[in-house]
């Protein structure tokens, strides 16, 4: 059954779509990479392990939690140690959505993949199709510095790692626009031509 792919910008909205989604296909196999990623820092020691190598002991708190704010400073002042740190979970959260992707092939299920840097790694070819979920910059910067609270410096660094929205908004299958009040609306009208569309070959069960 279809794997979907979906990405868009940093603080573009993408769990707040995704959200919206999951009421349109109840059933669904769901795919977080951010989600895998704290799973990875929490949970897999050979991970634990090499961040403790690249960063210090100081990636980790004194209760043994991922010190996750500290990292992103140290990456993203080198860029060199930010694709060390790539190096070490990117590949084993592609490995673990990958195998996903492939058993759902033949699954009577939806697949839905939220991967932010989807293009960027050229993941979007595992995708049937894909969302592309954005935003105004202004709108970026407000919810980074506002509601995240970072320093302006670090959200424009955060933000010049990742592909330029409106190319990944110009390659994606379907645009979801997260600026407005209409996103239920547009979750709905989305929901509504993906479930019409792959119903003509089949019709999965996670609708």
């Amino acid at each position: 059954m279809p794997v979907l792919g979906i990405t868009g910008g940093v603080a573009c909205g993408k769990t707040t779509f995704v959200a919206e989604l999951r009421e349109h296909f109840t059933k669904a196999t769901w795919f977080c990479a951010d989600t895998e990623v704290e799973r990875l820092t929490s949970e897999d020691t050979e991970v634990r392990e090499s961040i403790a190598k690249l960063f210090g002991m100081d990636a980790f708190k004194g209760d043994g939690t991922y010190n996750r704010e500290h990292v992103r400073k140290l990456i993203f002042a080198d860029s060199s140690q930010r694709q060390r740190l790539n190096e070490i979970l990117h590949p084993k959260v592609r490995e673990n959505w990958l195998r996903l992707a492939n058993s759902h092939r033949a699954a009577d299920c939806w697949l839905f993949l939220e991967i932010p840097l989807l293009y960027e790694t050229g993941s979007e070819v595992h995708c049937d199709r894909v969302i592309a979920v954005g935003c105004t910059p202004e709108t970026q910067m407000q919810r980074l510095t506002t509601l995240r609270g970072l320093p302006r410096d670090l959200a424009e660094q955060i933000r010049a790692t990742q592909w330029n929205l409106q190319e990944k908004s110009n390659r994606a299958d379907h645009l979801i626009w997260n600026d407005c009040p209409s996103l239920k609306r547009q979750t709905a009208a989305c929901a509504a031509w993906l479930i019409n569309h792959y119903a003509r070959v089949r019709t999965p069960s996670g609708a």
